[in-house]
């Protein structure tokens, strides 16, 4: 059974059709690729798998169970969690309140009993904030882990996003371009750290990505998104020699067509 299978997915905005009859798997333990030019429908996708967005037409089912149309509070907890494009952070607080807010999705303790401070609330703050370091030494943060969110570089504060997706003990992870606005050694670093996640807390990632060096290194299977219809899916071997992608990448020569 596949973890998260999404089948003959639509999503209308009014007269607009962003993702139409969208068939997509993921198995455990893999990293696969949602590729296409800007505009695509790619991060609709997303959208859907999360919640933010009900599709119109179709199904989501994860680890078994619909999640079509589900909060996206509930979805967190059902073991999905995100990343952004434009990276989402609360930028006026610590490195370690990010982290630490994104614990708070598995406690037991109610609101007067972390109002009140009482042993539950006490103890399970305590592990919180042990796990958040950990966390935070794993992903290369610990040592600014008193430092404001928006004072990171650019590179750090990607690697934030990740740490504080993960602090909510996901089993699939989505990745939107991870690697915009990275140098080609910010964006290798980061391929490595990727893998080093998927094997260490046993992630299956799916990741929208522009870099294709990023993509052709790290991802076992690639789908491609072209004006929200799924026009090719395989290894990147195939994909990169697929006429049909690099048409939608690089364009037709229409002179040449009619020669």
């Amino acid at each position: 059974m596949a973890l998260l299978d999404m089948s003959q997915v639509t999503m209308r905005f009014g007269g607009l059709t962003a993702v139409k009859d969208l068939n997509l798997e993921l198995n455990s333990g893999e990293i696969i690729g949602l590729i296409g030019p800007n505009g695509a429908g790619k991060t609709t996708v997303f959208n859907m798998i999360t919640g933010v967005y009900k599709p119109t037409i179709g199904t989501i089912r994860f680890n078994g169970k619909e999640i079509s149309g589900m909060r996206p509070d509930m979805i967190t907890q059902q073991g999905i969690a995100r990343t952004f494009q434009n990276i989402r952070l609360f930028k006026e607080l610590t490195v370690l309140e990010n982290v630490l807010i994104a614990n708070h999705l598995n406690i037991a303790s109610n609101f007067m009993e972390a109002i009140l401070k009482l042993p539950r609330y006490r103890r399970e703050e305590a592990a919180m904030r042990e796990k958040s370091l950990k966390l935070l030494d794993r992903v290369g943060l610990l040592e600014h882990q008193n430092d404001k969110a928006s004072s990171l570089p650019y590179g750090l504060q990607r690697r934030l996003e990740i740490a504080r997706a993960l602090a909510t003990e996901p089993k699939l992870l989505l990745l939107d371009e991870p690697a915009a606005g990275m140098n080609p050694k910010e964006a290798a670093d980061l391929t490595v750290f990727i893998k080093e996640i998927r094997e260490e807390f046993d992630l299956t990632i799916l990741l929208i990505e522009h870099h294709m060096d990023v993509v052709m290194t790290i991802c076992d299977r690639l789908y491609v998104l072209v004006y929200g219809t799924m026009i090719a899916s395989g290894e990147p071997a195939e994909i990169q020699s697929n006429q049909q992608v690099i048409e939608a990448y690089l364009g037709v020569d229409e002179d040449a067509e009619n020669q």
